[in-house]
C-alpha cells in the first residue's frame, strides 16, 4: 500500500471515529439533563435531610404517600393520589385511613407495603435519628409515659391499608401535608441498622429508590447521577434517561457554564441573579427563565435566648441583646429593606413582609398590621426604652456592654451577601457594631441547629400553611430563634384542628399579629427565585412547592 493510500485510509478512519463520537455525544445529550447547583446535598435519605434541594431530590427517589400540587389560581395546595390511591378521615378528626396501591416496588423488586411506612414513622419519631421532621409524627396517640404508642397509633391490618390514630383532632390538610413529607425507607434494608448509627454512618446507607429515578452514582462535592427507574409505578419511569446534578460552588462559574451549555439548568441557592436573568431573557433565545414566586423568604434570625444555657440545660435565659422584643422591633425598623430590594433583587421581584406567611395566601393576610418601614429614629427610640444609649465612641451601650454582634450567613449566596453589607451599614448608622461572617453551608446549618449563632441571615422555603405551623412549634428544629410565646403556641395548636372558615381566618390573623409584634426574626422579603433552563428541555413546570416538581415528565428535544 502506498503512502498516499495509507494517508487517505487514516483520514477515513478518523472521520468515522469523529462521526461516531458526535453521534454518541448527541445521543447522550438527547436523553440527559445536567443541573448546576452551588452546594452538595446534605443527605439523600429522607430521615436525615435538612436542605431544600435534598428534599426535592428525595421526592424523585422515595415513595410519597400522596402528591402535593399548588393551584396558583385558588392559592391553595391540593393533594392527589400517589402511593395511596384514596383516603378517608373520621368525623372526629382523630383517624385517617389510607389505601395503598399493590404494584409499587422498591428498585430491588421488594414490594412497598404499609409495614415500610409504620417502620419509617418509628424512625422519624426516634430522638436518636434527630430528624427535622420528627415533629410531624408528634400528634399520634401516646401511652401513659408520653411516648408514641405505635401499636395503637399506626395500624397495618394488611399490606395495602394504613390507619393513623391521633391524640387530638387534626384538619385533613395537616395530616396530608405532614405524611406527604414523611417519605419511607425500605424496612427490609434498614431494620438491621441501629437507629443511633444512622447519622454517624449516613455515607454508608443504601439509597434504594421507588420513584421515577434511581441513583447511579454520587461523588460527594462533585456530582450526583440519577438514571431512569424502569420499574417505578410512582408515578412512572422518568422520561429522561439521566438527570445529573453538578456541584459548582462559584456563582460566576455556574452562570458561565449555563450560558455556554455545559449545564442545562441553573437552580437553587438563589437561582440566577435578577440582573443576569433579565439579560439572558432579552438576549438568549436558547435559554428560558422561570420565576418561582412566594416560596422563599430571607430573614435575620435573632436568637431570643442564651444559646449556651439552652444548649446545655434547656434553660430559657433571655439573650443579652435579643431577648427583649423592643430590641428586635428596633432592629427591623433600622434595616432599609427597600434598598436591598432595589439594589439587588429589583422592584417587582420581591415582596417585603413582616411575618413568615407567604404573600401567596392573600385571603389570609392580616391587613391591620403596620409595615415596619425604614425608620432609624423609631429604632433609636425603642432602643432607648430598652436601656441602650450612645457612649463616647458613638456605639450604643448598656451596663458597660457595647451593642456588638456577628451576623452569620452561608457562603455562595450573593443576594444575602449584598443584604449583609446594607444591614451592617444601617446598624452602624444607629450605633450598633455588626460584624459579618460567612460559613460553608453544612457548618452554617450545624452551628445554627446547635444555637451557636446569635444572629443568622437565613431563609426558609415556607410554601405550605401546615409547614408555617411547624416552623414555630416549640420543639421544631426550624424554630432557630428558640421563640417561646404561650398564646402563639395555642394559636398554632388550634390551627392544626378542624375549624370553621371564620374561626380559621381569625386564628391566621392572630398568628401574624403575634409574629409582627414579637419579631423573633426580622423578616426581610419573599423573593422571586429565577431558575434557568435550556429551551431544549420540554414539559417544565416549576411550582411554588418545588422546582423539580415534575422532573419525571421532562423531555429533551433532539438536536
Amino acid at each position: 500500500m502506498t503512502h498516499t493510500a495509507r494517508f487517505f485510509l487514516l483520514l477515513l478512519l478518523l472521520f468515522g471515529l469523529s462521526c461516531s463520537s458526535r453521534k454518541n455525544a448527541a445521543s447522550f445529550r438527547d436523553e440527559t439533563v445536567v443541573i448546576g447547583i452551588a452546594n452538595d446535598f446534605d443527605h439523600l435519605n429522607p430521615l436525615l435531610i435538612q436542605f431544600s434541594i435534598s428534599r426535592e431530590v428525595c421526592m424523585l427517589l422515595f415513595p410519597k404517600l400522596v402528591q402535593a400540587e399548588y393551584d396558583s389560581l385558588s392559592g391553595e395546595v391540593r393533594f392527589l393520589p400517589m402511593l395511596a390511591t384514596r383516603w378517608a378521615f373520621s368525623n372526629d378528626g382523630k383517624q385517617a385511613t389510607f389505601f395503598l396501591r399493590s404494584d409499587a416496588k422498591w428498585e430491588d423488586g421488594v414490594p412497598i407495603t404499609s409495614a415500610d411506612l409504620k417502620f419509617s414513622y418509628r424512625l422519624y419519631a426516634n430522638p436518636a435519628v434527630a430528624s427535622t421532621r420528627q415533629h410531624y409524627v408528634g400528634d399520634l396517640i401516646r401511652d401513659n409515659n408520653g411516648e408514641i404508642d405505635f401499636e395503637t397509633a399506626v395500624q397495618t391490618p394488611n399490606d395495602t391499608t394504613l390507619i393513623l390514630n391521633f391524640a387530638t383532632p387534626l384538619a385533613p390538610n395537616i395530616v396530608l401535608d405532614h405524611f406527604y413529607d414523611l417519605m419511607p425507607v425500605p424496612k427490609h434494608l434498614f431494620e438491621s441498622i441501629d437507629p443511633k448509627q444512622l447519622r454517624a454512618k449516613s455515607a454508608e446507607l443504601p439509597i434504594i429508590s421507588a420513584g421515577a429515578f434511581k441513583v447511579e452514582k454520587w461523588e460527594r462535592q462533585h456530582e450526583l447521577v440519577l438514571v431512569r427507574n424502569d420499574s417505578s409505578r410512582l408515578p412512572f419511569p422518568a422520561k429522561l434517561k439521566r438527570l445529573i446534578f453538578r456541584v459548582i460552588p462559584d456563582y460566576t462559574t455556574r452562570l458561565t457554564a449555563f450560558k455556554s451549555g455545559e449545564i442545562d439548568v441553573m437552580m437553587a441557592s438563589g437561582g440566577i441573579a435578577p440582573r443576569d436573568a433579565m439579560a439572558i431573557e432579552k438576549a438568549d433565545a436558547m435559554r428560558r427563565i422561570y420565576a418561582v414566586r412566594n416560596r422563599l423568604f430571607d430573614s435575620i434570625v435573632w436568637l431570643c435566648v442564651d444559646g449556651d444555657a439552652y444548649r446545655k440545660r434547656k434553660e430559657l435565659k433571655p439573650h443579652r441583646l435579643f431577648g427583649d422584643k423592643r430590641v428586635r422591633q428596633a432592629l427591623t425598623f433600622a434595616i432599609n429593606r427597600d434598598a436591598i430590594v432595589e439594589g439587588y433583587i429589583g422592584n417587582g421581584n420581591a415582596t417585603i413582609v413582616n411575618t413568615s406567611l407567604s404573600p401567596a395566601y392573600k385571603k389570609l393576610l392580616n391587613p391591620s398590621l403596620h409595615d415596619y418601614a425604614y425608620n432609624p429614629e423609631k429604632a433609636l427610640s425603642l432602643l432607648k426604652e430598652a436601656g441602650w444609649t450612645k457612649g463616647n465612641d458613638g456605639y450604643l451601650q448598656k451596663d458597660g456592654m457595647r451593642f456588638s454582634f456577628t451576623l452569620s450567613a452561608p457562603k455562595g449566596n450573593d443576594r444575602r451577601a449584598y443584604a449583609g453589607t446594607i444591614i451592617q451599614q444601617n446598624l452602624k448608622d444607629i450605633g450598633i457594631e455588626c460584624k459579618l461572617e460567612t460559613l460553608e453551608m453544612a457548618l452554617f446549618n450545624q452551628r445554627q441547629n446547635n444555637y451557636e449563632l446569635d444572629a443568622a441571615l437565613s431563609g426558609l422555603s415556607a410554601e405550605t400553611l401546615p409547614f408555617q405551623l411547624v416552623i414555630w412549634a416549640e420543639d421544631s428544629p426550624f424554630n432557630s430563634s428558640v421563640f417561646r410565646h404561650a398564646r402563639f403556641s395555642k394559636v398554632i395548636e388550634e390551627l392544626g384542628k378542624p375549624q370553621s372558615p371564620e374561626r380559621e381566618l381569625a386564628l391566621w390573623h392572630e398568628y401574624q399579629a403575634i409574629q409582627h409584634e414579637e419579631q423573633p426574626r426580622s423578616f426581610l422579603y419573599y423573593y422571586d427565585e429565577f431558575e434557568g433552563f435550556h429551551s431544549r428541555i420540554k414539559n417544565v413546570k416549576v411550582s411554588m412547592l418545588a422546582v423539580l416538581f415534575n422532573a419525571h415528565e421532562w423531555q429533551v428535544e433532539k438536536e
